[in-house]
């Protein structure tokens, strides 16, 4: 479980006149959140503090949501946000800094649920359109390398995770619930597999177990019966929607060797979640 930190290190810049969106930061650096606590305590503040200092491990806030940080170097935007670094952009690997980036925008979607706003590219917002510089540089290189791409992915995750639940505590037991139902469903479908190659049971025998074990409610997002059973693309939508494909270029991968569009899925996703 990831742990939590709340650390005030500033509390007299001021309220905020509202949260109109939130920021999303590489830090540029290899520091840990909590290493970032004893750094920013002495550092004149006025240099830049955002509000969220965020890894796969941890998530440190050191400046109240609604309260003013300098994260942008822009008052006007300033004053409107609340402003996330995903920390250790230059030290970890692609892998690891996903993990940072996705614990990140958890704890964006649920600030951002918190204040009643919507999940929009209108209210998730990029260090770089407010000033000129390279952040989020290290999101940037791995979704697409551009603004719009960016932005693109931001939100659809974070769409995702809010159908996981309103904290991030909510989204990560979510996630874990659909790795054990996936595992067990791979588990199943390895024994069927292991039975039908020794001749150990019958076509039909292999059916009824499989029934049984769906109606005790292992998730059916194991792909190896689409070719004889296909789902819809709207079917598969959801399920996409629910995070049970993955993100980014693993989706798309995962979807085309399952046969599926993925443009069109993709275009039913976009649908859903503008309603």
């Amino acid at each position: 479980m990831v742990e939590k930190i709340n650390e005030t290190l500033m509390d007299n810049s001021g309220r905020l006149v509202g949260v109109e969106f939130v920021v999303i930061h590489n830090d540029a650096g290899s520091m840990t959140p909590e290493q970032y606590i004893e750094w920013l305590r002495y550092r004149e503040k006025s240099l830049g503090i955002a509000h969220y200092y965020c890894n796969r491990n941890t998530i440190v806030r050191v400046v109240d949501t609604y309260n003013i940080a300098y994260h942008t170097g822009d008052w006007w935007s300033n004053i409107r946000s609340i402003g996330y670094e995903v920390c250790e952009s230059m030290k970890v690997s692609d892998e690891e800094f996903l993990e940072n980036e996705d614990i990140t925008l958890m704890q964006a979607t649920e600030d951002l649920l918190y204040y009643g706003l919507p999940i929009t590219t209108d209210t998730v917002r990029l260090h770089h359109e407010f000033v000129p510089t390279s952040c989020p540089h290290r999101s940037l290189a791995l979704h697409g390398g551009t603004t719009e791409s960016v932005k693109e992915y931001f939100v659809i995750r974070m769409n995702e995770l809010a159908e996981l639940g309103s904290t991030v505590e909510e989204m990560l037991a979510a996630i874990d619930k659909q790795k054990d139902e996936k595992s067990e469903t791979t588990e199943l479908a390895a024994k069927n597999l292991a039975v039908e190659e020794n001749g150990e049971m019958g076509e039909e025998e292999v059916a009824e177990e499989t029934t049984e074990e769906n109606t005790e409610g292992i998730s059916g997002d194991l792909l190896d019966d689409n070719q004889n059973n296909p789902k819809t693309n709207d079917e598969i939508a959801d399920e996409v929607i629910l995070g049970l494909w993955g993100n980014g270029a693993e989706r798309k991968q995962r979807l085309e060797e399952e046969g599926y569009d993925y443009d069109a899925i993709q275009e039913i996703v976009n649908q859903k979640l503008s309603e």
